[in-house]
């Protein structure tokens, strides 16, 4: 990545003045030298688009959209070009954009896909050189599907590790060029088709090497859940490889060196259905998960990866408990693996599965742990807030039930301290409106009121809190009807 920001600042003063050219001279001279600076793209297609140069400023953007597939910017890009995608753009430009061939390999694990193998070749080969199969011991027509549709097919033993089935493949994949690694019930996007190929040529140079993460575009149930945190394209034959049992990773043969790997998410989106709740029932992928998980961690007690997958399949598994339990050793774990970053998720399961259990005051700390460990992550923010208000709620309805205790033992009290009568008159009933009406229940809030005004009628707060009422209810009234 190009260090220096004095471009940026050179180029976002040009484009404030309008100075179209300017901005694009910096954003042509920026990429010459580094051509994965996602932002500079986005500033070179602004400043071809005030020129009038539709076409080049899509593929602008496109390539922008490449490198930082989560960018907010994209919707309203498609939106103002939708008519101007296609059409000629400069040499200089084509150039730009050009990225050297670099051989790309397609590698799927599979068993008892047969459903879905062939879908999954079909996407998947456009964008690929060539496909590799694992099958795992598949009873069905997987194999002859596959191979059918073209694909080269390693047979290995079934031995409760996907880390090792994965590794079956390395002999067929060589030591040459990329390989995109999909699961047999996904489905690369067709809009997608060319990006592996300008990815593996945009990164092969770059050092340190790049291992890529991909878009698995999740459909569970009514909602698209888009999760870039999956890493499934690497070099070949530079030591990388896949360990764990399950949620296997991509780490290096030599783990005692620990070589630095950088891990961009790029535009490579992987539709699958696999973690729709019915399809994970019935393939028995919850189960099987955490039997493997639990043998992992039997296996590597210090292994913060192997705790936290566990207690997050515990969690979607509904096993409440067992889940805190895991992610909490996650946690601790954790703090003696410096490489472990997966620690933000293990918070926010934990917090939300406390919530889940009403544990609102170990969820407030995790919360907070997350907030003050990880600022930059939203999460942690939202459940910061969300249990700030969950314990809120309990503090309003502890306000009302100890209110309506202070009244109710004021007639039956004989003790020697004197108590004042405001206490059950006044400060106990205002006390519960004021609760109630926090607790957006303004009808009983305003009887409440009203039955203080009539005791005590020159009580100011008291007024004004019944217009207040008065006047928001009016309010809301008025807009429901426009």
């Amino acid at each position: 990545m190009d260090n220096s920001m004095e471009w940026r600042h050179q180029v976002e003063q040009a484009l404030r003045q309008q100075d179209w050219r300017g901005a694009e001279t910096v954003c042509r001279e920026v990429l010459g030298r580094n051509r994965v600076e996602a932002q500079a793209w986005v500033f070179l297609g602004e400043a071809l688009e005030h020129q009038g140069q539709g076409p080049a400023a899509w593929r602008c953007f496109e390539r922008a959209w490449i490198l930082d597939p989560q960018a907010a910017w994209v919707p309203r890009a498609i939106n103002r070009l939708k008519d101007q995608q296609v059409g000629g753009i400069p040499l200089w430009l084509d150039d730009l954009l050009s990225v050297p061939p670099v051989r790309v390999v397609g590698a799927i694990l599979a068993r008892d896909e047969a459903e879905n193998i062939g879908r999954c070749i079909r996407a998947l080969r456009p964008a690929v050189d060539s496909v590799v199969v694992v099958d795992t011991g598949s009873t069905d027509d997987t194999v002859a599907i596959a191979e059918s549709e073209g694909a080269v097919v390693v047979q290995t033993d079934w031995e409760d590790d996907f880390g090792r089935a994965r590794r079956a493949a390395e002999t067929e994949l060589g030591n040459t060029g990329w390989v995109l690694w999909v699961d047999a019930d996904e489905f690369l996007d067709h809009e997608d088709i060319a990006v592996p190929r300008i990815v593996a040529g945009l990164f092969d140079g770059v050092r340190p090497d790049v291992l890529v993460r991909i878009g698995q575009v999740n459909y569970i149930g009514s909602s698209v859940q888009p999760n870039y945190d999956t890493t499934r394209m690497y070099p070949l034959g530079r030591g990388w490889t896949w360990r764990g049992r399950i949620h296997e990773q991509v780490v290096h043969v030599d783990s005692g060196q620990r070589p630095v790997a950088v891990r961009p998410a790029v535009r490579i989106r992987l539709n699958h259905w696999g973690y729709d709740a019915p399809a994970m029932e019935r393939r028995g992928k919850i189960e099987r998960n955490v039997r493997l998980l639990e043998q992992w961690t039997a296996d590597e007690p210090q292994n913060a990866a192997a705790w936290g997958f566990l207690g997050r399949d515990l969690y979607i598994g509904g096993h409440l408990e067992r889940a805190v339990a895991a992610l909490s050793r996650a946690e601790v774990v954790s703090a003696s693996d410096t490489s472990y970053g997966r620690l933000p998720e293990v918070r926010a399961v934990l917090c939300e599965a406390l919530v889940r259990l009403h544990r609102l005051d170990e969820a407030r700390a995790v919360a907070e742990r997350m907030t003050t460990h990880h600022p930059e992550f939203p999460t942690g923010w939202y459940w910061r807030g969300q249990v700030a208000l969950l314990q809120a709620d309990e503090r309003l309805k502890d306000a009302v039930a100890w209110s309506r205790q202070a009244r109710a033992l004021a007639p039956r009290y004989r003790g020697i301290v004197s108590v004042s009568t405001e206490v059950p008159h006044l400060l106990a009933v205002l006390t519960e409106a004021d609760a109630s009406k926090m607790q957006a229940r303004w009808s009983d809030a305003l009887a409440l009121y009203k039955e203080l005004n009539l005791k005590y009628p020159d009580h100011d707060g008291v007024k004004r809190q019944i217009s207040w009422i008065i006047e928001e209810s009016r309010r809301i009234a008025q807009s429901n009807q426009t």
